[in-house]
């Protein structure tokens, strides 16, 4: 299970916490991960210290050709695109994420890990600090550039307000789940400091960090994922699956 969906399933209603749960279960991965051109793109400018335009002009040049090629699939143009969008959008919100003072390196490849019997995967997108040995302060930090819920998607400002809120919610329980991926590396990055652990939502243009509540949400964390543990087993695949050829 992934950060995010579990993040998802913490804040959802019952009813749709079954969605994800048989989301997580059935559905298979896309064989090229969503917005990777511009993902990748982020990463690596903003771990350069000189947070060099070049690179995400690079990017976005390669990114128009291919979109404008004769020969270019529809679909490879859409996420060419998407890319482009996602790409813009940081830019137009960089100073507002307030990235750049922040010392951010690449993380290394952690293995999942286990909590209450579900086997969670948190992939954060850059170390904070560390790499001076164990009494530095250490924390990490993850891109958050997917849509949905969407906080634009609403006809009318109640309902964009609450679509922001949700994503405010899940980066919060996502912010608890790097303090507990940090935590169980012993020490061996540094001393976990979770005021430097965040999410950076492009689509709120705000970056989020540790909630007043957030030691009860690492006891939420635990609950979720022991009563998960329980429903699993009987999760079965909808009729719609089951008819695909």
């Amino acid at each position: 299970m992934s950060a995010t969906a579990l993040a998802e399933y913490l804040v959802l209603r019952p009813g749709r916490q079954e969605d994800v749960l048989h989301n997580c279960k059935y559905s298979r991965p896309p064989i090229i991960t969503a917005n990777g051109d511009a993902v990748r793109a982020l990463r690596t400018y903003n771990r350069d210290p000189r947070r060099s335009q070049e690179t995400l002009l690079r990017v976005k040049d390669a990114l128009t050709i291919r979109s404008e090629a004769r020969d270019t699939k529809p679909k490879t143009r859409d996420e060419a695109l998407r890319c482009i969008e996602i790409i813009e959008l940081f830019e137009r919100n960089e100073n507002a994420l307030g990235l750049r003072n922040l010392a951010l390196s690449e993380p290394p490849a952690f293995e999942p890990i286990e909590i209450e019997g579900v086997t969670l995967s948190i992939t954060p997108d850059f170390i904070v600090g560390g790499g001076l040995g164990a009494r530095a302060r250490v924390g990490a930090g993850i891109l958050r550039v997917a849509k949905a819920p969407d906080p634009a998607d609403g006809k009318r400002p109640e309902t964009r307000a609450k679509k922001g809120e949700l994503r405010r919610e899940m980066a919060r329980y996502m912010v608890a789940m790097l303090q507990i991926l940090l935590d169980g590396q012993n020490g061996v990055l540094g001393a976990v400091d979770r005021d430097l652990c965040f999410v950076a939502d492009l689509r709120l243009a705000e970056r989020i960090g540790p909630a007043p509540d957030h030691t009860v949400r690492l006891r939420d964390i635990r609950g979720a994922c022991k009563q998960i543990a329980q429903l699993w087993p009987a999760i079965r695949p909808r009729p719609s699956l089951l008819q695909r050829p």
